[in-house]
């Protein structure tokens, strides 16, 4: 796992943290603090797996031997 994704998954736990206590908190200022948190990481942890996706397409280059290269007359 890079460190994308793990970002991501560490995002998304903190995320899931924060709208739990959406539903254990009584206080619906409090509550909508905590909502709003739980969405911005759930935000971040989409970033990071697109840039993750976007890191991997980027790597996945075909390696070809200079000699299957067309040569220039």
């Amino acid at each position: 796992m890079g460190d994308c994704e793990r970002r991501a998954q560490h995002f998304h736990d903190l995320a899931l943290e924060f709208l739990v206590l959406t539903r254990i908190t009584t206080a619906i200022d409090i509550r909508e603090n905590y909502r709003m948190m739980g969405q911005h990481y759930l935000d971040k942890a989409r970033i990071e797996l697109a840039r993750a996706k976007r890191m991997t397409s980027a790597t996945d280059f075909e390696v070809v031997s200079v000699s299957a290269l067309p040569q220039s007359s």
